[in-house]
C-alpha cells in the first residue's frame, strides 16, 4: 500500500473497468482500495501487458471480456479512460458500439490534451463525460487532480468521481477552460520541483558529498520544505524570505538565481506548457 493513502472509510464508487492500466490507472485504483472508495470484486482493468493488469482484481486482455464484464455489473458500472491520448480513435472505434448499445454511462477520462467534447462526440451520446486531470503524487496519496464535468454528466456523477480521486489526494472543480492551464501548473509541477531537486543533487556533489549522501539531504529537503509549505498559512515567497538573512549564504544564492532569471524562467516554462496544452487540445 502506497505511503500517504488515507484510510477513513468512504462511500464506494464503483464498479469501475480502467481502460488502460499503467502507472496512473494503478496509483487511482490504489487509492481507491486503501480508502475503501472501491470494492475489489468491482474493479477491472483492460491492458495488453500481464504486469499492467496484476493489480486489478480483474484483468481482461481482450475487449469483449471486457465489455461483457461491464455490462454484468449494471449500469451504475463506469468506465476510466486511462490510455495514451494517441490512442483515443481506437478507444472510440471499440467502445462506441458498446456504449452505443446499452445504458448511459459514467466515463472518466484522465486523457491529456482531450476536451470533454471531442471525448462525448467520439464515443457518442450515452457517455456521461468528466475529465479530470491527476499529477504524479497520487501515486502516494498526495496528488493535485483537477476535475470538469462534460456537458451531460450529472451532479451524482462529479460527486463518485470526487470521492475516487480524492482517495489519492486533492481535488479541485474547475471550468474546462482552466484545464490546460491547471495541467501546465499542476499535472507538469512535480517535474520542475525534479528539475530544481536534480541541481542541488549535482551542487552536492560538487561541494563534496557522495551520491548517496547528496541524495539523503535534497530528498529531505525538499520534502521537509513541502511540507512546511503546506502546513503554513505563509506565502511561499513570505516563507523564503523568513529564511534570507541579508548577507547570509541563502541570499548569496538567490542573488544568483536572481540574476539569471530563474523566477522569471519558470513563469514563462509554465506560460509555455500551457500553451502548448492548447495546441495539443486543437490537434
Amino acid at each position: 500500500m502506497a505511503v500517504g493513502f488515507r484510510m477513513e472509510r468512504m462511500q464506494t464508487t464503483g464498479p469501475w473497468l480502467f481502460v488502460g492500466a499503467g502507472n496512473m490507472a494503478e496509483a487511482i485504483a490504489s487509492g481507491g482500495l486503501a480508502a475503501g472508495v472501491i470494492d475489489p470484486g468491482s474493479l477491472s482493468g483492460l491492458d495488453p501487458s500481464p504486469s499492467r493488469r496484476a493489480p486489478f482484481e480483474r484483468a481482461f486482455t481482450e475487449s469483449a471480456d471486457a465489455a461483457a464484464w461491464l455490462e454484468a455489473q449494471g449500469p451504475r458500472a463506469g468506465l476510466v479512460l486511462a490510455t495514451k491520448p494517441q490512442m483515443f480513435p481506437v478507444v472510440c472505434e471499440v467502445w462506441r458500439p458498446v456504449l452505443d448499445a446499452g445504458p448511459s454511462r459514467l466515463v472518466v477520462s484522465i486523457l491529456a490534451g482531450t476536451t470533454s467534447a471531442a471525448i462525448a462526440a467520439g464515443l457518442g451520446p450515452n457517455a456521461r463525460v468528466v475529465r479530470v486531470m491527476p499529477n504524479t503524487p497520487i501515486r502516494v496519496g498526495l496528488g493535485m487532480t483537477a476535475i470538469c464535468p462534460g456537458r451531460s454528466a450529472g451532479p451524482d456523477d462529479v460527486d463518485r468521481v470526487e470521492t475516487l480521486f480524492s482517495a489519492g489526494g486533492k481535488t479541485l472543480r474547475i471550468d474546462e477552460g482552466l484545464m490546460d492551464a491547471f495541467t501546465a501548473v499542476a499535472g507538469s509541477g512535480p517535474a520542475y520541483v525534479f528539475y530544481l531537486a536534480d541541481a542541488m543533487l549535482e551542487a552536492a556533489q560538487q561541494l563534496g558529498f557522495d551520491r548517496e549522501q547528496a541524495l539523503m539531504i535534497v530528498r529531505q529537503t525538499v520534502n521537509g520544505a513541502g511540507a512546511l509549505l503546506n502546513g503554513s498559512p505563509e506565502t511561499p515567497r513570505a516563507l523564503r524570505q523568513a529564511v534570507t538573512s541579508k548577507g547570509g549564504t541563502t541570499a548569496a544564492a538567490t542573488s544568483v538565481f536572481d540574476e539569471s532569471g530563474v523566477h522569471d524562467a519558470i513563469v514563462r516554462g509554465i506560460h509555455a506548457a500551457r500553451h502548448r496544452g492548447a495546441e495539443l487540445a486543437r490537434g
